[in-house]
Order: structure tokens, then C-alpha cells, then sequence
């Protein structure tokens, strides 16, 4: 006999190592909700793909049953590891979500390397995929000074172990400055640069010392409002 959805969340739940309360506040629903899910009263939801990738496995197979149930590389939902640059990261099952912070806690972050406020400081969860630190956090694009590549309000996820190398997309501040920006790091000989990707604004000419308060890893982006 086929798996049913209301089988296949429950199996990834388990596989995952959450009770049913434990899944609802990662996916940020109600665990009635997964309760109805998991019994069959629910026949379908509009976060299988959320609660997938908390359960760290596919989301077609978590919706249709097609394919192998574990994602590439997910594993056990209690293991982590260590990068090529010897840096921790979480993988997929426990880096399901990371939190949506404003713009203003940035200085704080970058002055005093506290992190612990982030997560009391969410204004919402935004899930990923991309091995990354325990540290990361998610932005909103602030305007369109990095457009095309990246679109005012478009998500940013952010790891702030990362200290960024020449083309990579930096949240920073400038020595002297407090305000924190998204430009592309531009490394020439011994000059850097800090470049917007809309040609209406001007190139950044770093003089000082650059706070990297984190390297872009991606971006992620919610059709469904």
C-alpha cells in the first residue's frame, strides 16, 4: 500500500527527531494543525515545503510520495560538521529556518559579536537549504542600489563567520560610518572596492578599515504572501 501525505509527514517527523509540537513552532503553524495533517483530516497544506525542510527531506517526495525521502547530504537531524575552512556548520535538517532581523541590529552585531539576541529579535523565519554557520540570519534587501541581482525586499541570507573574499556579496560598514550597506566587495591589487550592481549609484572607493558584519550565501524569495 502507498504512502499517504498524513504518512509521510509523520515518518519525516519522526525521522527528524521533533514531536508534533516541536515540528509546528519550527514551521510556525499550530500542532493541531499538524495533528490534522498527521491523522488525515488535513489533506493537503501550504507549508509541505516548509515542514519539509525542517524534517530535512524532499519536498516532492514529502508532497507526492516521488523520489528518495532524505535530501542529498541531510542525514541524521542531530549531526553537524565542519566546513573546508574549518568553520561549524548545521546541516539541512537543522538549518531549516533561520531569523528575519532589521537592518538596525546590524551595529549592534558588528560592534560586539552578540548574537544572542537574534532569535528574540526575529520578525520572521525564513527556511533554506545552503550549509551554512549556526550564526546565520536573514535580511531584506533595503533598495535598489544592487539591482538587477538582487530586487528591493528580495530575502538575504547571511553568514556572519564569513569575513569575504573578492566578489562576494558583503553586508558591511565603512570605518567611521554606523550605517551598514549591501554591496559586491571589489579586491584590485591592494585597492577595494565596494560596488553596487545598479549603475545609478556610485562606486565605493574603501580607504579604511570594512567591518564585514557577513558574506550573502543567497537569497530566497516567497511567492506566496
Amino acid at each position: 500500500m502507498s504512502m499517504t501525505l498524513s504518512d509521510r509527514i509523520q515518518l519525516a517527523r519522526k525521522n527528524a527527531g521533533l514531536t508534533q509540537k516541536g515540528l509546528a513552532d519550527k514551521v510556525g503553524i499550530s500542532q493541531t494543525a499538524v495533528h490534522k495533517l498527521e491523522c488525515g483530516r488535513s489533506r493537503s497544506s501550504r507549508r509541505t515545503v516548509s515542514i519539509a525542510l525542517t524534517c530535512g527531506v524532499d519536498p516532492i517526495w514529502l508532497d507526492t510520495g516521488r523520489g528518495d525521502m532524505l535530501l542529498p547530504g541531510g542525514g541524521s537531524s542531530s549531526a553537524a560538521g565542519v566546513g573546508e575552512d574549518e568553520q561549524p556548520y548545521r546541516p539541512f535538517p537543522l538549518i531549516a529556518r533561520v531569523p528575519l532581523i532589521k537592518w538596525e541590529l546590524i551595529d549592534t552585531m558588528c560592534a560586539s559579536d552578540d548574537f544572542d539576541q537574534i532569535d528574540s529579535e526575529a520578525i520572521d523565519w525564513i527556511p533554506v537549504a545552503p550549509r551554512t554557520s549556526k550564526r546565520c540570519y536573514a535580511l531584506t534587501v533595503p533598495d535598489d542600489s544592487m539591482e538587477p541581482e538582487f530586487s528591493e525586499r528580495e530575502i538575504l541570507i547571511v553568514d556572519p563567520t564569513q569575513e569575504g573574499v573578492h566578489n562576494q556579496y558583503l553586508v558591511a560598514r565603512l570605518e567611521g560610518d554606523s550605517r551598514p550597506t549591501f554591496k559586491q566587495l571589489i579586491i584590485l591589487g591592494n585597492r577595494r572596492y565596494l560596488k553596487p550592481l545598479n549603475a545609478r549609484y556610485p562606486l565605493i572607493d574603501v580607504e579604511g578599515k570594512i567591518d564585514v558584519c557577513g558574506v550573502v550565501v543567497c537569497k530566497y524569495k516567497d511567492y506566496v504572501v
